[in-house]
């Protein structure tokens, strides 16, 4: 056999190609082709009849270069060739069919099999989810490391990148935040940790987050959600003191500026969250030239009453629970204005801010009437359902009516709230901003303002929105949000040039409950003072 794979003498037909012929010219002009004509070629290789025939060191080219340059929807293929190869013993061939595989899953939602794939979050390299239908005997025998290894290995990596960061002044390209490493003392640790027992300091552009932890891993979450390292502490130790000592040090832009709720929460040996749920929110790190807190009263306690209703709802067939705050010496006759909110479940920390804001004279008097959002345990995530177009229309419009018309009637009559369209507001976060939002648009004749803080709704094309008829719009987003920063922003820019009434408000926070319960009480000062 000849090196085309054609033997010599055999008779061939004119005009037609051998059989490995082409494949063998497209995979070499695929490995000389400039980036940008790769693609192409590769959309010919998959389409070559011949393709079906390659085996061996040939398959195992085919399926690196489809897998490489082909795009999304010729992994299958690649997997094919490459599992072709592998049978044939082709070293190599066993990983490029485990990295095709991968990388399928996780185009489709699932989990990765055998732990290949590799993504970045905030410039750390990260090891995707992984099933764990694949033991380290079977990743051995088609040529992979242990996950254990694997892990290793991205995490010496980091490290390298993170002393680079720390030696290079600023942030990389594009990111608001980045992971350093100066390969700090236990000792040196210890000590800022005993002189500040909450954990968290900052150094310039730096903050760093130190705790004792028994946990396989620990991560200062809810808005730096990158895992912390364990401190070598040699024949030290500190076991007896709280467990072992965990720090993480990042790098962010206008860390002056910066309000950050933060709790330390334990990972498991995958780096999970423990038990798979968020942990408690107890510190606070607070910049010195951040935007001023507004704090709850001292006592902890309400001047004004909280009251909890179930409403039957006709629309949504079933019964809603509903929070509501009144004001000190409320009174069903002064016609208050009325601020109709999503995640009623979670509306506790903001009446303690407003109610203490009401008291002191910063925020007007009104009512609070806080839906609250649909029972865990149901079909799919019921509250986007609910809350954003799109995602079920039918839902999403039961819902409409249920809280622009049911919930808006039974204030009215119990507590005697204002109908007057300026006196009445709609508040969400995240994607009860895009509700907000939602509820302002299809509904502006009712709603005179639209606070959406956080929302991962962008604003559509082709959303027809009148100025003049618009509610006024106040909009909050921190910068370490990610998507939900860039939506918020792009409505800010939406309706300014729409020359649409709004407020714009950009925090240095992460998607995180402290900005919005601080800066509600603005927004309701803005509405109604």
């Amino acid at each position: 056999m000849d090196s085309d794979g054609t033997t010599s003498g055999d008779p061939v037909q004119p005009g037609t190609a051998q059989p490995d012929s082409e494949v063998a010219d497209l995979l070499a002009r695929i490995e000389m082709a400039e980036p940008s004509e790769a693609p192409l070629l590769a959309q010919l290789l998959a389409r070559s009849p011949n393709l079906q025939q390659a085996d061996g060191p040939v398959a195992l080219r085919a399926a690196r270069a489809l897998s490489v340059h082909g795009g999304p929807q010729m992994l299958s293929i690649a997997g094919d060739l490459a599992a072709r190869a592998h049978r044939s013993g082709q070293a190599g061939a066993g990983v490029v069919f485990a990295e095709c595989a991968d990388k399928m899953s996780l185009l489709s939602g699932r989990p990765q099999q055998f732990g290949t794939v590799v993504t970045q979050h905030l410039g750390d390299l990260v090891l995707a989810p992984v099933d764990g239908s694949v033991d380290d005997e079977s990743r051995n025998r088609i040529g992979l490391p242990s996950l254990a290894q694997r892990r290793a290995e991205i995490d010496r990596r980091n490290r390298e990148l993170s002393r680079e960061r720390a030696d290079t002044p600023g942030l990389p390209p594009g990111q608001r935040m980045c992971r350093i490493w100066r390969d700090p003392s236990p000792e040196l640790l210890a000590s800022r940790l005993e002189a500040d027992p909450a954990g968290c300091w900052a150094d310039g552009d730096e903050l760093t987050f130190v705790c004792q932890s028994d946990a396989a891993g620990v991560l200062p979450g809810p808005v730096i959600e990158l895992p912390m390292w364990r401190i070598d502490e040699g024949d030290s130790g500190s076991q007896d003191s709280g467990g072992d000592l965990w720090a993480l040090s990042v790098r962010i832009e206008r860390l002056p500026e910066a309000v950050i709720g933060y709790g330390f929460w334990p990972l498991d040996d995958a780096g999970s969250l423990l038990g798979g749920q968020r942990g408690p929110v107890p510190h606070r790190f607070r910049g010195p030239d951040a935007p001023p807190e507004h704090p709850s009263h001292p006592d902890g306690e309400l001047r004004g009453t909280t009251q909890v209703h179930t409403i039957d709802s006709t629309a949504l067939r079933t019964k809603r629970t509903v929070t509501v705050y009144l004001p000190p010496q409320h009174s069903p006759t002064e016609r208050l204005p009325v601020l109709y909110a999503t995640d009623g479940g979670m509306i506790g920390p903001y009446i303690r801010r407003l109610d203490a804001g009401i008291t002191n004279g910063t925020v007007p008097r009104f009512v609070l009437v806080a839906a609250h959002s649909a029972p865990m345990g149901g079909y799919g995530n019921e509250r986007a359902m609910e809350y954003l177009p799109g995602f079920d229309n039918d839902r999403f419009d039961r819902h409409q009516r249920f809280f622009v018309e049911e919930l808006t009637a039974w204030a009215a009559q119990t507590f005697g709230v204002s109908e007057d369209r300026s006196d009445r507001g709609v508040f969400g976060a995240s994607d009860g901003g895009g509700h907000a939002l939602a509820v302002g648009h299809m509904h502006r004749d009712k709603f005179g303002h639209a606070i959406a803080y956080s929302t991962g709704m962008p604003p559509n094309e082709q959303m027809s929105w009148n100025a003049a008829e618009a509610p006024f719009v106040h909009l909050c987003a921190g910068t370490l949000e990610g998507g939900f920063h860039q939506a918020t922003e792009a409505w800010a820019a939406w309706l300014h040039f729409a020359k649409s009434p709004h407020e714009w408000t950009e925090r240095v926070c992460g998607h995180d409950l402290i900005q919005w319960i601080e800066e509600l009480p603005r927004a309701v000062a803005r509405a109604w003072s």
